[in-house]
């Protein structure tokens, strides 16, 4: 009996490690440029998402809404540095930003996330 009780034992624990390491696999963000909730002085000529693994270009996309709504911004391309970007074509003006980005790594597996900045007023 104590055998079959160590082998249900081993057999829970590999299954709840391989979907640890499974979970873990995943890509996520890792940082951006402007920085999850910076305050500009000025607007940024793109915005850039690094990420834990190389994005897949097919499944990238920024998007940018500001105090008015939907700010258009350009095209999304995949850098090499495991980062996606997008040039901002017009100067934003003050107020708060939020950058949307979905993304796909390794494991294909869609990620969503957002982050905040702000542009200041000038003095």
């Amino acid at each position: 009996m104590t055998r079959i009780r160590l082998r249900m034992f081993a057999a829970t624990l590999a299954l709840v490690l391989i979907a640890a390491v499974t979970v873990a696999a995943h890509m996520a963000y890792s940082k951006s440029v402007p920085g999850k909730d910076a305050a500009l002085a000025e607007s940024p000529a793109q915005l850039r998402v690094w990420f834990t693994q190389d994005p897949e270009p097919a499944l990238s996309q920024l998007s940018l809404d500001g105090p008015n709504g939907e700010v258009a911004i350009g095209k999304t391309t995949v850098s090499e540095e495991r980062s996606v970007v997008a040039e901002v074509p017009s100067t934003l003006g003050p107020g708060s930003y939020t950058v949307k980005w979905r993304s796909a790594g390794d494991d294909g597996h869609v990620q969503r996330g957002d982050f905040a900045f702000t542009i200041r007023a000038a003095d």
